[in-house]
């Protein structure tokens, strides 16, 4: 069941993506030759005017085929005739509608759920194991009331208070729904384990707020503000990744179809499917992020040609585009046997 509902999820990302392009396309006048589920061979298709609908063997994502796009289309329905502005919006298209859908998913997820709001309560979210917090009782649903003296209302109170501890121990005051102001002495590394943190918790002040029908805005608010975090989030790494790579420095935590199917079975297996439809929707902004990477095969580096004729007023070398673009493929598909390569070579060794 999760291998289907990560081939459903994922196809339907990328045929989201494709139909962006599909549309835009469409309402520019330019004539889709293919739009396909699926990846080639063709299993059977369907041409309904100018469009042949196929489904293909390869049951993930899917591809939009233009009239034009290498360049040797003729008339005003080939994408190599339109204006710069144009062909702008049909490459364009397919972020777009990634970002449009994430926002959806958010918004409905939110809408379900409840809409975050912060308050003055902050409440422990995960505990590492074999932390100091697991070793000392600290429980998932926790609210820490005071660490010492300090009163806490904010995450930011508590990370501060706990760092003045380190090499020590620490009272911390918490309570729950069966316990109220407990005391707990927890030990404060010094030296803890990348990502852990000194004492091993992770800690929300944000609690899931239900809002009636007729505010519906607020969900979908909640749903842009979320998309612009993600999307914050996964452009600051990229960039990161980027100038690691210019330094010489291997790429960590990069995972391909295989650690994502491993994420999806793993949050549907602990968290439910609503929460792998919100994740969905983290892998939509991550989709929309790195296509518009100026990097040849992928949609930026096609903008990187449109902008050329926009700035110079003339169009790019065809073929030299063609090779550019070809070379791109290889080398992303490269990177994705060396991604899947590292994610098996990780599954074995657990």
């Amino acid at each position: 069941m999760d291998l289907i509902i990560f081939i459903v999820a994922l196809s339907i990302l990328v045929l989201v993506h494709e139909f962006g392009h599909f549309f835009a396309a469409r309402r520019t006048g330019v004539r889709v030759e293919e739009f396909g589920l699926g990846l080639p061979p063709r299993m059977f298709g369907k041409k309904i005017g100018d469009t042949i609908y196929s489904i293909n063997w390869l049951p993930i994502g899917g591809f939009c085929k233009l009239y034009g796009e290498d360049g040797d289309g003729k008339g005003g329905i080939a994408f190599n005739n339109k204006n710069p502005w144009q062909k702008l919006l049909i490459v364009l298209g397919g972020v777009l509608m990634n970002l449009v859908l994430a926002i959806v998913i958010f918004s409905v997820v939110y809408s379900i759920l409840g809409v975050p709001k912060e308050t003055d309560k902050v409440r422990i979210i995960g505990i590492s194991k074999d932390s100091p917090a697991e070793k000392n009782g600290l429980k998932e649903e926790d609210i820490i009331l005071k660490v010492a003296e300090k009163e806490i209302k904010k995450p930011s109170e508590l990370t501060d208070e706990v760092a003045k501890y380190k090499g020590k121990n620490v009272k911390l005051l918490i309570s729950n729904d069966q316990i109220i102001n407990k005391e707990i002495n927890v030990e404060v590394r010094e030296n803890p384990p990348e990502g852990e943190g000194a004492i091993g918790i992770a800690i929300s002040n944000t609690e899931m707020v239900k809002v009636p029908w007729y505010r519906f805005y607020e969900g979908i608010g909640a749903g842009f503000k979320e998309a612009y975090f993600w999307g914050e989030i996964i452009t600051n790494g990229v960039f990161k990744m980027i100038g690691g790579l210019f330094m010489g420095q291997v790429p960590k935590d990069v995972s391909g179809p295989i650690g994502m199917y491993e994420a999806t079975s793993s949050i549907n297996k602990n968290q439910g499917l609503l929460a792998v439809v919100h994740f969905f929707g983290i892998v939509s902004v991550n989709l929309a992020v790195v296509n518009i990477l100026p990097f040849p095969a992928l949609d930026g580096g096609r903008i990187l040609f449109v902008l050329y004729e926009m700035i110079f007023k003339k169009k790019a070398n065809q073929k030299f585009e063609i090779i550019v673009n070809n070379v791109g493929m290889m080398l992303l598909l490269g990177l994705i046997l060396l991604i899947t390569i590292g994610d098996i070579s990780r599954v074995l060794k657990k």
